[in-house]
């Protein structure tokens, strides 16, 4: 069996156990890497500019598509910072300021700052909850190895390319996959021990997940299932609890309303009525930073009027709105597998899962279903884990009818669950076994630094890899990699790289290659080096033959693609010199 105690008879610690902590220091390693490498995304702008403007002038009114917390988190080294991210802004200033920031001479060490807090803050607490899940489940289920199947549960997670590279990503998703795996365990408790100290700690949980983002309305089933249970265990043995069990039930419900409503005055300590009501009516007219058309104007003078009376709700309830809107009308343009559309694929988070998912861990995945040895069907028996099957069948099931098809991060809040079965499987056998699962995902990780992002679990076979581009957006190009690509240049000494990237700001390219050029639409390909994103070769060609009824303004994507061909394949008619930063092709032309 697989120890992770010392020997009470030698001062050494046991070998088990060195490599556990050896395995975890990687873990460390890995974050520390990726924080200081991985460019910062677009969303990352915007969302460090918004928690800027909530820390520093007290304003919540840009971004609004996503609750206040993970952005303050993020946001407090600048709020910190003798000179300011950016000035005071209105919601029409946020998206030029998001591009403005990468004009700033101390952007990365503002940026490392802000992916260090996270790391400390979200990324290491969620670590320690997902084992203390692990160890939970473990003890439930009557193991014997329950501390190693927390451990090996934080390994599988933090070596893993599915979720290594979105944790300091300034994202929202960490802060609310920290939500979840705390839900779920304040759940656990107040099964196995109802009263108020664990009503409190769901509604906190909550409260975390409702602060930063919507998509933490899906814990309300698991609460309300948790309670249930308990109701009905109550009502078996003493009726007469039952109404103290409703009690708790409000108790969940003030902790979260409390924990939402302070972390937004957090976020409008300067509020101003004017202020915040000329930013619902900007997000109600669609001019805000979501793409709503016509369909919050409706929703308009409620809003207003929820403002007078609680304008913290309001806001809560424009971005609650935006997203939905957004969501239905099908905004984002999504690839997969030479196809595009701006509606969801019901198989597109199966076969992300597929894809980005380690095969050492798929395999014995399978092979644990395949041989009924794992915890699968153990899990799903017993009532008390209940929350932790509500949660993963509910999220899964609303991914499959999202036309968010985004990338393996939104998968975030579940991967716990998903990856506890092979977890407590492997703390229960040999450690043989468990050291060759670490070691296969610790070898795969540092082969593939820090490109994790951009890789697919078939990246051993190269250029023969089928997969390798065969997805987009949050799974392979997330304006990610010009830190590499910077890197590349300065080593083949490349100073006129002109780069490809439609829509990209010439300021995000000047701060990490400043000596490079952006090619525009109808610009002369002359003679020298050149990069073109792996975007336009797979979207140009893509939206150019799909059905004009798959697309969302699909003219205008039509108009965009035609534009772009040209200039792409006077680049491409040079020599090819393969692949730089995982999502580069690179040609010289002559």
């Amino acid at each position: 069996m697989l120890s992770f105690l010392p020997d009470p008879m030698s001062n050494r610690l046991s070998l088990p156990l060195t490599l556990a902590l050896a395995a975890l220091a990687l873990v460390a390693a890995f974050q520390i890497w990726a924080l200081r490498s991985q460019s910062l995304t677009g969303d990352g702008a915007h969302h460090l500019v918004a928690g800027h403007q909530a820390l520093r002038y007290g304003r919540n009114t840009v971004n609004l598509e996503h609750p206040p917390l993970a952005k303050l988190v993020m946001s407090i080294p600048s709020w910190f910072a003798a000179d300011p991210l950016a000035p005071e802004l209105t919601s029409r200033e946020a998206h030029r300021a998001a591009e403005e920031i990468f004009r700033l001479p101390d952007l990365q060490k503002r940026v490392v700052a802000a992916r260090s807090t996270v790391l400390l803050l979200l990324v290491g607490p969620w670590l320690w909850a997902c084992y203390r899940l692990s160890v939970r489940v473990a003890e439930i289920l009557g193991g014997s190895s329950a501390r190693r199947s927390g451990v090996l549960l934080v390994l599988l997670l933090g070596l893993s390319l599915s979720v290594l590279p979105y944790l300091t990503v300034l994202q929202t998703d960490v802060a609310v996959a920290l939500s979840f795996v705390l839900t779920v365990l304040a759940c656990l408790d107040y099964q196995r021990r109802p009263g108020w100290k664990p009503a409190l700690a769901m509604g906190a949980a909550l409260g975390v997940g409702l602060a930063s983002k919507f998509s933490a309305v899906i814990l309300l089933p698991t609460v309300l299932v948790s309670w249930g249970l308990v109701v009905l265990r109550s009502r078996r043995r003493d009726r007469s609890s039952i109404g103290r069990r409703w009690w708790e039930l409000v108790v969940v419900g003030l902790t979260l309303l409390t924990v939402v409503h302070g972390v937004f005055w957090l976020a409008n300590w300067n509020y101003e009525s004017e202020r915040g009501r000329a930013a619902i009516s900007y997000y109600c007219h669609g001019e805000g930073t979501v793409i709503v058309e016509d369909r919050l104007l409706s929703w308009e003078e409620p809003l207003l009027a929820l403002e007078r009376v609680d304008p913290y709700a309001a806001q809560w309830w424009v971005g609650f709105l935006g997203v939905r809107a957004q969501n239905s009308i099908g905004v984002y343009t999504s690839y997969a597998f030479g196809e595009v559309s701006s509606q969801g694929r019901w198989w597109y988070f199966p076969v992300v899962l597929l894809v980005k998912t380690p095969l050492v861990l798929i395999l014995l995945s399978l092979w644990l279903s395949w041989n009924r040895r794992g915890r699968f069907i153990d899990i799903v028996r017993r009532s008390e884990l209940a929350p932790i099957v509500v949660t993963t069948l509910l999220y899964l099931g609303l991914a499959l009818v999202s036309n968010y098809n985004l990338g393996v991060r939104h998968l975030l809040p579940v991967m716990p669950f998903l990856f506890l079965p092979p977890a407590l499987y492997l703390a229960e056998t040999r450690a043989r076994p468990a050291i060759a699962v670490v070691l296969l995902l610790a070898v795969e990780s540092l082969l593939l630094a820090p490109l994790w992002m951009s890789a697919t679990n078939t990246w051993f076979l190269g250029s023969h890899n089928p997969t390798r581009f065969s997805l987009a957006a949050g799974n392979l190009e997330y304006r990610q990699n010009f830190g590499e690509l910077a890197r590349w240049a300065e080593e083949q000494g490349i100073e006129d790289l002109a780069v490809l990237y439609p829509t990209l700001a010439a300021e995000v390219l000047e701060a990490y290659l400043p000596t490079a050029r952006l090619v525009g639409e109808g610009d002369a390909v002359e003679p020298g080096w050149y990069a073109v994103n792996v975007t336009v070769e797979q979207l140009v060609p893509a939206i150019l033959r799909a059905d004009p009824d798959d697309l969302r303004d699909a003219e205008s994507l039509a108009a965009a693609a035609s534009g772009w061909r040209p200039v792409w394949q006077r680049i491409a008619a040079g020599e090819d010199r393969g692949w730089a930063a995982g999502t580069f092709h690179i040609y010289r032309v002559e």
